[in-house]
């Protein structure tokens, strides 16, 4: 019961996001813009998005890499005190 209530996370950022989506693109056609304008905007709004992903991508990236690491070192540390007594790993596997 405790799984189902803890995955509704991704639920609610994919329903944000299309909500997001949604709201732009009804901003978009019932703007009182000409075309060029709205092109113009459409054009700023992706780059921003963009550059937005690329940071939170990163950022993703950042943390996925220290808690690798951080996983490698707490093995190698259990390995050390004799954890992994029954089996055999070298630090290619961990």
């Amino acid at each position: 019961m405790a799984e189902n209530e803890s995955s509704g996370g991704g639920g609610f950022l994919l329903g944000l996001l299309m909500g997001a989506v949604g709201g732009f693109v009804a901003g978009m056609v019932f703007a009182p813009k000409s075309g060029e304008e709205t092109r113009a905007f459409i054009l700023d709004q992706s780059r921003e998005w963009r550059d937005k992903a690329d940071e939170l991508t990163s950022a993703a990236r950042e943390r996925m890499a220290t808690a690798a690491n951080e996983g490698r070192y707490a093995a190698s540390q259990l390995r050390d005190a004799g954890g992994f007594k029954d089996l055999d790993l070298d630090d290619q596997d961990l």
